[in-house]
Protein backbone atom coordinates (compact mmCIF):
# COMPACT_ATOMS: atom_id res chain seq x y z
CA UNK A 1 0.00 0.00 0.00
CA UNK A 2 1.28 3.37 -0.25
CA UNK A 3 0.25 5.50 3.11
CA UNK A 4 0.95 9.13 3.60
CA UNK A 5 0.89 10.30 7.24
CA UNK A 6 -0.03 14.24 8.07
CA UNK A 7 1.00 15.87 10.39
CA UNK A 8 1.80 19.64 11.89
CA UNK A 9 4.89 18.50 13.78
CA UNK A 10 7.28 15.21 14.23
CA UNK A 11 10.00 14.62 16.04
CA UNK A 12 12.50 17.15 15.15
CA UNK A 13 10.08 19.88 15.86
CA UNK A 14 9.22 18.74 19.28
CA UNK A 15 8.94 15.47 21.42
CA UNK A 16 5.54 15.29 21.96
CA UNK A 17 3.30 11.89 22.09
CA UNK A 18 1.32 12.70 18.85
CA UNK A 19 4.78 13.52 17.04
CA UNK A 20 6.57 10.01 18.59
CA UNK A 21 3.09 8.41 17.39
CA UNK A 22 3.53 9.71 13.75
CA UNK A 23 7.11 8.52 13.62
CA UNK A 24 6.05 5.07 14.86
CA UNK A 25 2.98 4.30 12.60
CA UNK A 26 5.84 6.12 9.70
CA UNK A 27 9.07 3.38 10.45
CA UNK A 28 6.39 0.72 11.03
CA UNK A 29 4.26 0.68 8.13
CA UNK A 30 7.83 1.03 5.98
CA UNK A 31 9.52 -2.22 7.91
CA UNK A 32 6.29 -3.93 6.68
CA UNK A 33 7.32 -3.33 3.03
CA UNK A 34 4.86 -0.38 2.38
CA UNK A 35 5.76 3.01 0.87
CA UNK A 36 4.97 5.97 3.25
CA UNK A 37 5.22 9.59 2.76
CA UNK A 38 4.68 12.26 5.07
CA UNK A 39 3.41 15.57 4.98
CA UNK A 40 4.41 18.42 7.49
CA UNK A 41 5.35 21.52 8.35
CA UNK A 42 8.65 23.56 7.30
CA UNK A 43 12.01 22.21 8.47
CA UNK A 44 13.77 24.83 10.51
CA UNK A 45 16.80 24.07 8.34
CA UNK A 46 14.89 24.81 5.28
CA UNK A 47 15.03 21.33 4.11
CA UNK A 48 12.37 20.40 1.71
CA UNK A 49 12.36 16.38 1.39
CA UNK A 50 14.13 14.04 3.26
CA UNK A 51 14.61 10.30 2.61
CA UNK A 52 14.36 7.73 5.15
CA UNK A 53 14.76 3.93 4.66
CA UNK A 54 10.97 3.37 2.80
CA UNK A 55 9.95 6.98 4.12
CA UNK A 56 9.80 10.22 2.40
CA UNK A 57 8.90 13.30 4.19
CA UNK A 58 7.92 16.83 2.63
CA UNK A 59 8.45 19.54 4.58
CA UNK A 60 5.84 22.34 3.62
CA UNK A 61 7.84 26.28 3.29
CA UNK A 62 6.01 28.98 4.65
CA UNK A 63 4.02 27.07 7.09
CA UNK A 64 5.08 26.71 10.90
CA UNK A 65 4.38 24.07 13.69
CA UNK A 66 3.03 25.97 16.26
CA UNK A 67 -0.05 26.61 14.46
CA UNK A 68 -0.54 30.21 15.75
CA UNK A 69 -3.65 31.90 14.44
CA UNK A 70 -1.73 34.08 12.04
CA UNK A 71 -0.14 30.92 11.21
CA UNK A 72 -2.64 28.09 11.25
CA UNK A 73 -4.02 29.42 6.97
CA UNK A 74 -1.00 28.91 5.67
CA UNK A 75 -0.99 25.04 6.61
CA UNK A 76 -4.62 24.46 5.45
CA UNK A 77 -3.71 25.83 2.05
CA UNK A 78 -0.52 24.20 1.37
CA UNK A 79 -1.45 20.93 3.19
CA UNK A 80 -4.69 20.39 1.11
CA UNK A 81 -2.68 21.47 -2.66
CA UNK A 82 0.14 19.08 -1.13
CA UNK A 83 -1.67 16.08 0.13
CA UNK A 84 -4.01 16.75 -3.71
CA UNK A 85 -0.64 16.08 -6.22
CA UNK A 86 0.76 13.66 -4.10
CA UNK A 87 -2.21 11.34 -3.88
CA UNK A 88 -2.70 11.67 -7.38
CA UNK A 89 1.17 11.71 -7.91
CA UNK A 90 1.88 8.62 -5.69
CA UNK A 91 -0.98 6.51 -6.14
CA UNK A 92 -1.60 6.97 -1.88
CA UNK A 93 -4.10 4.31 -1.19
CA UNK A 94 -4.77 6.21 2.30
CA UNK A 95 -4.40 9.39 4.53
CA UNK A 96 -3.43 8.85 8.41
CA UNK A 97 -3.51 12.42 9.98
CA UNK A 98 -2.67 13.66 13.43
CA UNK A 99 -5.59 15.58 14.91
CA UNK A 100 -6.67 18.25 12.93
CA UNK A 101 -3.59 18.27 10.31
CA UNK A 102 -5.82 17.15 7.74
CA UNK A 103 -8.51 18.99 8.08
CA UNK A 104 -8.16 20.91 4.88
CA UNK A 105 -7.95 17.95 2.96
CA UNK A 106 -10.89 15.99 4.23
CA UNK A 107 -13.06 18.66 3.29
CA UNK A 108 -12.55 18.37 -0.58
CA UNK A 109 -15.72 16.13 -1.58
CA UNK A 110 -14.78 12.20 -1.15
CA UNK A 111 -15.19 11.51 -4.59
CA UNK A 112 -12.57 13.90 -5.23
CA UNK A 113 -10.31 12.13 -2.54
CA UNK A 114 -8.41 9.75 -0.91
CA UNK A 115 -9.87 7.99 2.53
CA UNK A 116 -8.93 9.89 5.52
CA UNK A 117 -8.30 8.03 8.83
CA UNK A 118 -8.35 10.99 11.80
CA UNK A 119 -6.27 9.79 14.92
CA UNK A 120 -7.45 11.68 17.93
CA UNK A 121 -4.64 12.00 21.10
CA UNK A 122 -6.97 13.50 23.46
CA UNK A 123 -10.29 13.35 25.30
CA UNK A 124 -12.74 15.28 22.87
CA UNK A 125 -13.43 18.89 23.27
CA UNK A 126 -14.59 18.20 27.05
CA UNK A 127 -11.26 16.83 27.58
CA UNK A 128 -8.95 19.09 26.20
CA UNK A 129 -11.18 22.34 28.42
CA UNK A 130 -10.51 20.03 31.59
CA UNK A 131 -6.79 19.54 30.97
CA UNK A 132 -6.46 23.49 30.39
CA UNK A 133 -8.39 24.25 33.48
CA UNK A 134 -5.96 21.61 35.49
CA UNK A 135 -2.78 23.81 34.28
CA UNK A 136 -4.65 27.27 35.96
CA UNK A 137 -2.35 28.20 39.05
CA UNK A 138 -2.99 31.68 39.79
CA UNK A 139 -5.64 34.83 39.33
CA UNK A 140 -3.33 35.20 35.78
CA UNK A 141 -3.94 32.35 34.14
CA UNK A 142 -7.44 31.86 35.37
CA UNK A 143 -8.23 34.68 33.77
CA UNK A 144 -6.87 34.08 30.58
CA UNK A 145 -8.98 31.02 30.58
CA UNK A 146 -11.85 32.62 31.36
CA UNK A 147 -11.32 35.24 28.93
CA UNK A 148 -9.08 34.23 25.67
CA UNK A 149 -8.62 30.88 25.91
CA UNK A 150 -13.06 30.14 26.10
CA UNK A 151 -12.99 32.42 22.89
CA UNK A 152 -10.33 30.12 21.14
CA UNK A 153 -12.37 27.15 22.34
CA UNK A 154 -15.60 28.35 21.37
CA UNK A 155 -14.64 29.71 17.95
CA UNK A 156 -11.37 27.48 16.99
CA UNK A 157 -11.58 24.14 18.93
CA UNK A 158 -14.73 23.18 18.65
CA UNK A 159 -15.56 23.81 15.10
CA UNK A 160 -12.42 22.14 14.50
CA UNK A 161 -13.43 18.60 16.12
CA UNK A 162 -16.53 19.18 14.63
CA UNK A 163 -15.26 19.45 11.16
CA UNK A 164 -13.05 16.45 11.63
CA UNK A 165 -15.15 13.56 12.77
CA UNK A 166 -18.11 14.97 10.15
CA UNK A 167 -15.36 15.10 7.38
CA UNK A 168 -12.81 11.97 8.47
CA UNK A 169 -13.98 8.02 6.78
CA UNK A 170 -12.86 7.23 9.72
CA UNK A 171 -11.34 8.20 13.43
CA UNK A 172 -9.25 6.07 15.51
CA UNK A 173 -8.77 6.82 19.59
CA UNK A 174 -5.74 5.71 20.86
CA UNK A 175 -7.09 4.33 24.05
CA UNK A 176 -10.73 3.22 25.08
CA UNK A 177 -11.18 6.58 27.13
CA UNK A 178 -10.65 8.54 24.08
CA UNK A 179 -12.97 6.60 21.68
CA UNK A 180 -15.83 6.34 25.18
CA UNK A 181 -15.29 10.25 24.79
CA UNK A 182 -15.92 10.77 21.58
CA UNK A 183 -18.86 8.18 21.28
CA UNK A 184 -20.62 10.61 24.42
CA UNK A 185 -19.52 14.27 22.60
CA UNK A 186 -21.09 13.09 19.13
CA UNK A 187 -22.73 10.01 19.16
CA UNK A 188 -24.33 10.36 15.51
CA UNK A 189 -20.96 9.74 14.68
CA UNK A 190 -20.35 6.30 16.45
CA UNK A 191 -20.15 4.02 13.50
CA UNK A 192 -16.77 5.70 12.46
CA UNK A 193 -14.85 5.10 15.94
CA UNK A 194 -12.19 2.68 16.10
CA UNK A 195 -9.86 2.14 18.83
CA UNK A 196 -6.29 1.34 17.93
CA UNK A 197 -3.31 1.71 20.81
CA UNK A 198 -0.11 3.34 20.33
CA UNK A 199 2.27 1.05 19.00
CA UNK A 200 5.51 1.21 20.92
CA UNK A 201 8.71 -0.77 19.30
CA UNK A 202 9.15 -3.33 22.09
CA UNK A 203 12.82 -4.64 20.33
CA UNK A 204 13.82 -1.03 21.18
CA UNK A 205 12.16 -0.40 24.65
CA UNK A 206 13.06 -3.51 26.58
CA UNK A 207 15.26 -4.45 29.51
CA UNK A 208 18.94 -4.08 28.60
CA UNK A 209 21.35 -4.66 31.44
CA UNK A 210 24.49 -3.07 29.67
CA UNK A 211 22.36 -0.36 29.30
CA UNK A 212 21.37 -0.22 32.79
CA UNK A 213 24.87 -0.38 33.94
CA UNK A 214 25.94 2.49 31.60
CA UNK A 215 23.05 4.71 32.74
CA UNK A 216 23.57 4.29 36.45
CA UNK A 217 27.11 4.93 35.91
CA UNK A 218 26.17 8.44 33.96
CA UNK A 219 23.88 9.83 36.47
CA UNK A 220 25.88 8.73 39.68
CA UNK A 221 23.40 6.34 40.98
CA UNK A 222 24.97 3.18 43.02
CA UNK A 223 23.76 -0.33 44.11
CA UNK A 224 21.96 1.04 47.09
CA UNK A 225 20.11 2.92 45.21
CA UNK A 226 16.40 3.06 43.77
CA UNK A 227 15.34 4.99 41.10
CA UNK A 228 12.31 6.72 40.49
CA UNK A 229 11.95 8.23 37.03
CA UNK A 230 9.16 11.16 36.07
CA UNK A 231 9.41 12.34 31.88
CA UNK A 232 8.26 14.71 29.60
CA UNK A 233 7.46 17.54 28.82
CA UNK A 234 7.69 19.73 31.98
CA UNK A 235 4.10 21.37 32.27
CA UNK A 236 2.15 21.90 35.47
CA UNK A 237 -0.69 19.72 34.27
CA UNK A 238 1.90 16.62 34.30
CA UNK A 239 2.14 17.16 38.11
CA UNK A 240 5.62 16.36 38.18
CA UNK A 241 5.34 18.84 41.40
CA UNK A 242 3.17 16.43 42.73
CA UNK A 243 5.99 13.56 41.94
CA UNK A 244 8.27 16.18 43.63
CA UNK A 245 6.23 16.24 46.39
CA UNK A 246 5.54 12.55 46.82
CA UNK A 247 9.43 11.78 46.64
CA UNK A 248 9.99 13.96 48.99
CA UNK A 249 7.54 12.19 51.77
CA UNK A 250 8.84 8.71 50.93
CA UNK A 251 12.67 9.92 51.38
CA UNK A 252 11.97 10.03 54.85
CA UNK A 253 12.32 6.85 55.26
CA UNK A 254 13.85 5.53 52.29
CA UNK A 255 17.30 8.23 52.48
CA UNK A 256 18.97 6.13 49.64
CA UNK A 257 16.36 6.64 46.99
CA UNK A 258 16.83 8.86 43.90
CA UNK A 259 14.68 10.62 41.56
CA UNK A 260 15.35 11.77 38.37
CA UNK A 261 13.84 13.77 36.05
CA UNK A 262 13.69 13.97 32.11
CA UNK A 263 12.25 16.88 30.29
CA UNK A 264 12.70 20.65 29.72
CA UNK A 265 9.81 23.38 29.70
CA UNK A 266 8.19 26.30 31.92
CA UNK A 267 8.01 24.30 35.06
CA UNK A 268 11.53 23.16 34.94
CA UNK A 269 12.75 26.34 37.21
CA UNK A 270 10.35 25.47 40.10
CA UNK A 271 11.19 22.49 40.28
CA UNK A 272 14.40 22.98 40.41
CA UNK A 273 14.29 25.39 43.03
CA UNK A 274 12.06 22.69 45.05
CA UNK A 275 14.32 19.99 44.24
CA UNK A 276 17.23 22.33 46.08
CA UNK A 277 15.06 22.44 49.29
CA UNK A 278 16.40 20.62 52.65
CA UNK A 279 15.90 16.96 52.62
CA UNK A 280 15.82 17.15 48.61
CA UNK A 281 18.98 18.50 47.74
CA UNK A 282 21.24 16.18 45.97
CA UNK A 283 18.51 13.42 45.75
CA UNK A 284 17.07 15.05 42.46
CA UNK A 285 18.68 14.46 39.20
CA UNK A 286 17.61 16.25 35.93
CA UNK A 287 18.51 14.98 32.88
CA UNK A 288 16.88 17.68 30.59
CA UNK A 289 15.60 17.05 27.09
CA UNK A 290 16.44 13.78 25.59
CA UNK A 291 15.27 12.12 22.05
CA UNK A 292 13.32 9.65 21.86
CA UNK A 293 16.11 7.22 20.93
CA UNK A 294 17.98 7.88 24.29
CA UNK A 295 14.94 7.23 26.05
CA UNK A 296 15.70 3.45 26.54
CA UNK A 297 18.55 4.11 27.97
CA UNK A 298 17.11 6.45 30.56
CA UNK A 299 14.25 3.88 31.64
CA UNK A 300 16.77 1.02 32.04
CA UNK A 301 18.66 3.26 34.09
CA UNK A 302 15.42 3.60 36.43
CA UNK A 303 13.50 1.21 38.90
CA UNK A 304 10.01 3.06 39.38
CA UNK A 305 8.16 5.07 36.65
CA UNK A 306 5.96 7.63 38.02
CA UNK A 307 3.09 9.67 35.93
CA UNK A 308 1.61 11.90 38.15
CA UNK A 309 -0.51 13.81 34.91
CA UNK A 310 -3.41 15.72 36.11
CA UNK A 311 -3.92 16.35 31.94
CA UNK A 312 -6.97 14.30 30.75
CA UNK A 313 -4.25 12.23 28.34
CA UNK A 314 -5.47 10.37 25.40
CA UNK A 315 -3.35 7.60 26.45
CA UNK A 316 0.60 8.61 27.92
CA UNK A 317 3.11 7.27 25.59
CA UNK A 318 5.66 7.54 28.19
CA UNK A 319 3.92 5.17 30.35
CA UNK A 320 3.89 2.31 27.61
CA UNK A 321 7.84 2.81 26.94
CA UNK A 322 8.37 2.46 30.98
CA UNK A 323 6.30 -0.33 30.63
CA UNK A 324 8.20 -1.90 27.78
CA UNK A 325 11.54 -1.43 29.52
CA UNK A 326 10.09 -3.56 32.57
CA UNK A 327 9.45 -0.63 35.11
CA UNK A 328 6.43 -1.20 37.31
CA UNK A 329 4.48 2.31 37.29
CA UNK A 330 2.50 4.46 39.49
CA UNK A 331 0.46 6.61 37.15
CA UNK A 332 -3.03 9.15 38.23
CA UNK A 333 -5.59 7.49 36.70
CA UNK A 334 -7.23 10.13 34.46
CA UNK A 335 -8.22 9.84 30.78
CA UNK A 336 -6.74 7.37 29.21
CA UNK A 337 -3.96 6.45 31.51
CA UNK A 338 -6.60 3.88 32.71
CA UNK A 339 -6.03 1.95 29.14
CA UNK A 340 -2.17 1.50 30.09
CA UNK A 341 -1.05 -0.58 33.32
CA UNK A 342 -3.50 -2.97 35.31
CA UNK A 343 -3.89 -1.93 38.64
CA UNK A 344 -2.04 -4.04 40.91
CA UNK A 345 -0.55 -6.32 38.48
CA UNK A 346 2.05 -4.30 36.79
CA UNK A 347 1.63 -0.86 38.58
CA UNK A 348 -0.32 0.95 40.69
CA UNK A 349 -3.40 3.38 39.75
CA UNK A 350 -3.39 6.81 42.30
CA UNK A 351 -5.96 9.76 42.06
CA UNK A 352 -4.95 12.58 39.90
CA UNK A 353 -2.74 15.03 42.64
CA UNK A 354 -2.88 12.97 45.54
CA UNK A 355 0.59 13.51 46.69
CA UNK A 356 0.38 11.13 49.52
CA UNK A 357 -1.26 8.29 47.66
CA UNK A 358 1.70 8.52 45.06
CA UNK A 359 4.48 8.26 47.75
CA UNK A 360 2.15 5.66 49.26
CA UNK A 361 2.16 2.78 46.36
CA UNK A 362 5.77 4.05 45.45
CA UNK A 363 6.81 3.03 48.74
CA UNK A 364 5.74 -0.15 48.38
CA UNK A 365 7.46 -1.00 45.75
CA UNK A 366 10.34 0.63 46.95
CA UNK A 367 10.64 -2.22 49.88
CA UNK A 368 9.46 -5.04 48.12
CA UNK A 369 11.83 -5.74 45.23
CA UNK A 370 10.30 -9.16 44.83
CA UNK A 371 6.99 -7.69 44.08
CA UNK A 372 8.12 -4.90 41.98
CA UNK A 373 10.07 -7.19 40.06
CA UNK A 374 7.12 -9.23 39.47
CA UNK A 375 5.34 -6.18 38.53
CA UNK A 376 7.88 -5.20 36.05
CA UNK A 377 7.33 -8.77 34.14
CA UNK A 378 3.88 -8.01 33.99
CA UNK A 379 4.63 -4.32 32.41
CA UNK A 380 6.96 -5.82 30.00
CA UNK A 381 4.04 -8.69 28.98
CA UNK A 382 1.32 -6.73 28.51
CA UNK A 383 3.11 -3.66 26.38
CA UNK A 384 4.23 -7.07 23.82
CA UNK A 385 0.75 -8.29 23.67
CA UNK A 386 -1.38 -4.80 23.82
CA UNK A 387 1.04 -2.42 22.60
CA UNK A 388 3.69 -3.58 19.99
CA UNK A 389 3.98 -2.98 16.56
CA UNK A 390 1.58 -5.01 15.50
CA UNK A 391 -0.78 -2.22 16.24
CA UNK A 392 0.35 -1.48 12.51
CA UNK A 393 -1.36 -4.12 11.22
CA UNK A 394 -5.42 -2.84 12.15
CA UNK A 395 -4.24 0.61 10.62
CA UNK A 396 -3.37 -1.10 7.61
CA UNK A 397 -6.72 -3.03 7.57
CA UNK A 398 -8.85 -0.29 8.20
CA UNK A 399 -6.94 1.19 5.09
CA UNK A 400 -7.67 -1.67 2.69
CA UNK A 401 -11.12 -1.96 3.69
CA UNK A 402 -11.46 2.13 2.99
CA UNK A 403 -9.65 1.83 -0.19
CA UNK A 404 -11.34 -1.49 -1.31
CA UNK A 405 -7.71 -3.19 -1.63
CA UNK A 406 -7.76 -6.99 -1.37
CA UNK A 407 -4.63 -8.76 -0.06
Amino acid sequence: MNICIVSTSTPLHRQGGTELQADSLARLAAARGHRVFWVTTAHPEGIETEERPGIRIYYLKGTSYRMSRAEAPAWWTASAAKLSRLCEEERIDAVWAENFAGLSYAAIPRAERKPVISIVNGLAVRGEIASNFNRVSSARELFYFLTRYAAQTLFYYIPRFRAMVRDSDLLVGVSRETTAALEREFPASAAKFRTIFNPVDTALFRPDAELRKAARAEFGFTGENKVLLMAGILHKQKGLHVGLEAFSRLRQASPSARLLIVGDGPELPALKAAAAEPGLSGAVSFAGARRNGEMPFIYNGADIYLNPTMRMEGLGLVTVEAMACGLPSVVSKIGGTASTITDGISGFFVPPGDAEALAAKAALLLNDSPLAAAMGAAARARAVSEFSGSNIDRYLELSRELARIKE
